[in-house]
């Protein structure tokens, strides 16, 4: 089902007042590595940088 213009519109100012994109730059290798690393536990790239994150600043049990 498609998002609606103006659901799309409340979403992408809620997270302009309360998300925040947190990023580095590594080699292309590097990340086609991770991303087969992500996809070999049956998740991405994104989940665990973010599930990395979130311990770090102890937001969720190691």
């Amino acid at each position: 089902m498609a998002v609606t213009r103006s659901k799309r519109a409340a979403n992408n100012k809620w997270d302009k007042e309360n998300m925040k994109i947190v990023a580095c730059k590594i080699r292309k290798e590097q990340a086609e590595q991770f991303k087969q690393y992500a996809e070999d536990r049956g998740t991405t790239s994104n989940a665990l940088l973010k599930n990395y994150v979130l311990e770090c600043i102890g937001e969720i049990d190691k």
